[in-house]
């Protein structure tokens, strides 16, 4: 069995958006462009700037431009830890976004139940009286059902102040949603600090019953807050901020291009995805 590819993540991109090559409508080409295209026996062949795969191609006939653009005109797609980090953060923020559209009907139903508080409670104490044939009441009825009656004895203030509380961790969780998307380093530092501080509760949820959601969600924000913590470098650890970013700056842009070198001309990486960026 092969060893897993190093650009696993450019390899999945450029089958999902397809390759970004350049200089595919220049009339010629020169020793100093090598490093992303050249021509071998007749055919034209391209870098491409995220996977470094060589793609073949054929000398344009109506060339649009004379020579290759300068490095300032090229805009290098993300690659190597970047483009990771942009992947699993964009999963956490995924995992950010269900919990907003949970939060978010929680708190609509809040409210729904909060308004006609009072009819409701009449309605539930009709149904119980007519189960038991009044002989009791709802105080009467176990299981499920008797479960309700708990809701109706929580005062509306009460209920306003948990739908605020729900309301203000939907907007929380918003926040980290949106800042991880677009890969900013203050959602990381929130989202690290906002997991921890639920892991305390989670542990003592755990200590009254064990289920396969409680477990789940435990693993899931012990592993983001370790991958944030130490994949991310937050609070100084491992270098800090300016680690990483000499980390990033070391493998993305040109310098990540010249450091993977010039395969031999004529070799490609394999079946090409039916779409592809040209630059």
């Amino acid at each position: 069995m092969g060893s897993r590819p190093t650009n696993s993540y450019e390899l999945l991109t450029c089958s999902l958006r397809g390759h970004v090559l350049v200089g595919t409508d220049v009339a010629t080409v020169a020793d100093e462009d090598s490093l992303v295209v050249h021509e071998a026996r007749g055919t034209r062949w391209h870098r491409c700037l995220r996977c470094d795969g060589w793609h073949p191609r054929p000398i344009p006939d109506a060339p649009t431009r004379a020579t290759m653009p300068g490095r300032d005109e090229i805009e290098v797609p993300l690659r190597g830890p970047q483009l990771r980090d942009r992947y699993i953060l964009r999963l956490i923020a995924l995992d950010r976004a269900v919990h907003v559209v949970v939060l978010t009907g929680l708190a609509v139903a809040i409210y729904f139940f909060l308004g006609p508080q009072s009819t409701l409670r009449h309605d539930y104490v009709r149904i119980m009286n007519a189960l038991t044939g009044g002989s009791g009441g709802p105080d009467a009825v176990g299981g499920f059902l008797g479960k309700f009656r708990h809701l109706f004895l929580v005062q509306s203030a009460t209920l306003h102040k948990i739908g605020l509380l729900v309301i203000a961790y939907a907007a929380l969780e918003a926040t980290e949603m949106v800042g991880l998307w677009f890969a900013r380093r203050w959602a990381e530092y929130l989202t690290f600090v906002a997991t921890l501080v639920f892991v305390p509760l989670e542990v003592y949820e755990l200590t009254k019953s064990v289920t396969t959601l409680k477990v789940t969600g435990l693993v899931l924000n012990l592993a983001i807050a370790t991958y944030l913590l130490l994949a991310k470098r937050l609070f100084g650890v491992r270098g800090g901020h300016r680690a990483e970013h000499a980390r990033k700056m070391a493998r993305s842009g040109w310098a990540a291009i010249e450091s993977a070198g010039v395969p031999p001309a004529g070799r490609t990486a394999g079946p090409e995805p039916a779409m592809e960026h040209v630059h």
